[in-house]
């Protein structure tokens, strides 16, 4: 956004705040803004085999988390205790985040230290996915689109002042 951008900033919590002069001067009075973050995962215990205990980051459903993690450093695989091994009565109820682990394909707490600490993050993989008529299916696509909307308009002329902030 810089080559449109009147001034910029990073404040503390790591939002960008543009502010772009426009064909009228208002006081910074009008406020765009998208988020950002995306939510993820952060380890918080190996077990003695290997197994990666963790936390959420953000608002995340567990009844989602099954299969679905990667990283840049090291791929992982969710996962709960096997069907086969579970009560009629587990069936029926949403696990705990603490019944999930992640598994990334090592058999000690040794081998998962060399690969991973506590307070690393993990993020979730997906592709960019075209579906039905016109759908796209992408993770943080929200934040993706509301961001690219905000730099579509810092590239345009504007009747008056504005300031877009990156949350």
């Amino acid at each position: 956004v810089t080559p449109y951008a009147t001034d910029l900033r990073v404040d503390a919590m790591g939002n960008l705040i543009v502010l772009k002069k426009g064909a009228r001067a208002t006081g910074n009075k009008l406020m765009l803004c998208a988020h950002m973050d995306e939510v993820g995962l952060i380890i918080k215990s190996i077990t003695e085999d290997g197994y990666l205990k963790f936390g959420c980051v953000g608002g995340i459903d567990r009844r989602g988390l099954l299969g679905k993690l990667g990283e840049q450093k090291v791929t992982g695989v969710i996962a709960l205790k096997a069907i086969h091994m579970t009560t009629a009565e587990e069936r029926k109820k949403v696990p705990k985040l603490e019944e999930y682990y992640i598994d990334i394909g090592v058999k000690s707490r040794e081998e998962a230290e060399k690969l991973v600490g506590i307070g690393d993050c993990g993020v979730f993989v997906s592709d960019v996915v075209e579906f039905g008529d016109g759908m796209l299916k992408a993770k943080a696509i929200d934040d993706r689109v509301g961001c690219a909307v905000l730099v579509k308009l810092l590239e345009e002329d504007l009747p008056m002042d504005c300031t877009f902030v990156f949350t």
